[in-house]
């Protein structure tokens, strides 16, 4: 195979999982998030193991992606919380995937479409308390639940909203969606619907903000082992490797990769490894990033390019051809650091590692 590679930690997965618990508590149950290919870790494997360490919910954000954990055997609650198109309706119930509810006319069509087959059938409703995205508006609470009356073999399931600013310590603007939020549901419990589920907190409100965490909450980045506040410890999951498969021995004054954007200053041994832009590891990565050689950190030199890159392993003792190579996710090179390089997010390195990287779950 191809010496290029992700390992995928499932213990530290179960870790991070039980750190979740033990902020949140007992009595509040976790819909962890997978969607994005579980944020690069690999979807069904992850869910899996989330499941055998007793999360009660699944997370998507497509219906492709809830068949795709469907599919594999996993029967599990599978919550889609991007929305559901008006044809996506027949195999979301024949399936017994559970949509999210964003306005009354996926309402009208969703119990359309469980009359057809004589079934009653549960959503979520997801409220806009300032994200400006998905969702009614908080103001027309009570105008959506006059409306939707009418549907009466559809059941509240749930009821939730998303946080934007809740990295933030101490958000002025998160505290106010928080407000909003449960005086949204306060609201609905006088029209005498109490749903089963309300739930309002990611990954960083899980932490900053315990006033927020309802009776569910939704890890994501978390459990990758990405975004700790507060004294948090959290067990990075993802590494990703390749390995040495070329070095040379150049001159001063070579000009590496496309464009001639690095000239060597001395004379140099450069490693080419078999990883590139069509793997997630980014373009604009080229001439800024490093990688982990034998403990030891060595600059990326010159465009990253389709399928290689070219690394300075001029100052690494002993570098070979053969030698693992690390990209992010040892104690020289994290996470953080390779999105900081790329001015970019943790999310957005993880969810760019490519389909080709073969997933090596440890």
């Amino acid at each position: 195979m191809r010496p290029t590679w992700v390992e995928i930690d499932l213990h530290s997965i179960k870790s991070n999982l039980e750190t979740v618990r033990s902020i949140v508590g007992e009595n509040v149950s976790i819909l962890a998030i997978v969607k994005a290919d579980a944020y690069g870790h690999g979807a069904v494997t992850v869910s899996k193991t989330l499941i055998n360490n007793g999360v009660e919910i699944l997370g998507v954000a497509t219906l492709e992606e809830a068949m795709e954990l469907r599919d594999s055997g996993i029967n599990h609650p599978i919550i889609i919380l991007g929305g559901i198109q008006k044809d996506e309706l027949d195999e979301v119930i024949k399936h017994g995937i559970v949509p999210t509810v964003y306005d009354l006319d996926i309402l009208e069509e969703l119990s359309n479409a469980a009359k057809k087959i004589n079934k009653n059938y549960s959503y979520h409703l997801k409220i806009d308390t300032g994200m400006s995205r998905l969702g009614i508006k908080y103001q027309d609470v009570d105008l959506f639940f006059k409306k939707q009356a009418k549907y009466n073999n559809l059941r509240l399931e749930g009821l939730f909203s998303h946080l934007s600013m809740a990295d933030e310590l101490a958000s002025e603007y998160t505290n106010k969606q928080i407000k909003l939020f449960f005086e949204s549901l306060d609201r609905f419990k006088k029209l005498n619907i109490e749903p089963e589920f309300y739930h309002l907190a990611n990954s960083a409100a899980i932490q900053n903000f315990p006033q927020s965490h309802g009776n569910l909450v939704r890890p994501g980045i978390m459990i990758y082992g990405v975004g700790a506040f507060n004294g948090y410890k959290l067990s990075p999951v993802m590494k990703l490797k390749s390995k040495i498969i070329q070095l040379k021995l150049h001159d001063k004054g070579t000009s590496i990769s496309y464009g001639g954007t690095y000239i060597t200053e001395k004379k140099s041994l450069i490693a080419t490894v078999p990883i590139g832009y069509a793997d997630g590891y980014l373009r604009r990565l080229s001439n800024k990033s490093f990688v982990s050689v034998n403990g030891e950190r060595a600059p990326v030199v010159g465009q990253v390019c389709m399928d290689f890159i070219m690394v300075d392993v001029t100052e690494i003792n002993k570098a070979n051809v053969g030698d693992v190579v690390t990209l992010f996710g040892d104690g020289n090179v994290s996470l953080n650091d390779v999105a900081e390089w790329a001015d970019t997010i943790p999310y957005e390195i993880m969810t760019l590692v490519g389909k080709r990287v073969h997933r090596l779950f440890i």
